[in-house]
């Protein structure tokens, strides 16, 4: 794969701000970069015009094509809480005029969840997915006017029970909206042991935003490509068997097994 059509997750770090993983993007050759929208890295609340001008110069003089990741810590878009779920309308909100403002096209975002408690509730999980079809009636719109494409990710196995798991999910709730598209993350559904090609075809239509990482299928570890049991390379000919010609976002926070799966998608190595 063509290392332009490839980026890298930004991820927190107290040593490692927002530049050094462009600068990690650059030197690698990649194609892009995701922005993770988060307080002390890029979050829209911390970024005023002149520094979200910078931004873009930034992206543009390194070559890099821009997404963003919305905040995924301290926000439920199903939030049982009203205040909590109106909270994180805004915050999705912020995160698109960021990304328009820094030129970039995809916001990805988590359908949010219901915690662990709840589960013995009956009740709990079809409203928790009316409070975010009630956002998205919202939130779309208002991307759409920026023009900014919202990606809705599936997410992993946990304690707590995450609206997206599996691929029917996943569609039915794009099913709703015609502006609404897709990222999958095969790391995620790895944790499920879901099978990719199927996943991929049934949102093929949709498919707008790829993350990739391993795993070892009991936990959402972020590892390295080889490092876990995702067949990654049936996931990438997957890709290539459906003509997706959308980014591939490698989320591996450590940046030399990051360039190692540099190296095994885009070289061949190994």
């Amino acid at each position: 794969m063509d290392r332009k059509r490839l980026g890298l997750a930004a991820f927190l770090g107290p040593e490692r701000g927002l530049d050094f993983w462009l600068e990690l993007a650059a030197d690698l050759g990649l194609g892009a970069v995701e922005v993770r929208a988060e307080p002390r890295l890029a979050h829209h609340t911390e970024l005023d015009g002149a520094a979200r001008a910078r931004l873009r110069r930034r992206l543009e003089s390194l070559g890099l094509r821009p997404t963003v990741h919305a905040s995924i810590h301290d926000t439920n878009l199903a939030s049982l809480n009203p205040i909590l779920a109106e909270a994180a309308l805004r915050d999705l909100t912020g995160a698109v005029d960021l990304a328009a403002d820094i030129g970039a096209e995809v916001v990805v975002f988590h359908p949010g969840r219901v915690p662990s408690e709840y589960r013995h509730d009956p009740g709990a999980l079809p409203r928790a997915r009316e409070v975010l079809l009630a956002n998205l009636e919202i939130a779309i719109p208002h991307a759409e006017k920026r023009g900014v494409k919202l990606a809705l990710e599936n997410k992993q196995r946990g304690s707590n029970r995450d609206l997206v798991l599996t691929p029917e999910e996943h569609a039915e709730v794009l099913g709703k909206f015609p502006g609404l598209w897709a990222c999958l993350d095969f790391g995620h559904l790895h944790t499920l042991g879901l099978d990719p090609a199927g996943f991929a075809r049934a949102l093929a239509g949709r498919l707008l935003h790829v993350h990739l990482h391993d795993n070892r299928a009991q936990g959402d570890d972020h590892l390295p490509l080889g490092r876990g049991t995702l067949d990654w390379r049936r996931c990438v000919a997957i890709l290539e068997e459906l003509g997706f010609r959308g980014t591939v976002i490698l989320e591996v926070p450590d940046p030399g097994g990051l360039a190692e799966s540099v190296g095994l998608i885009a070289d061949g190595q190994g």
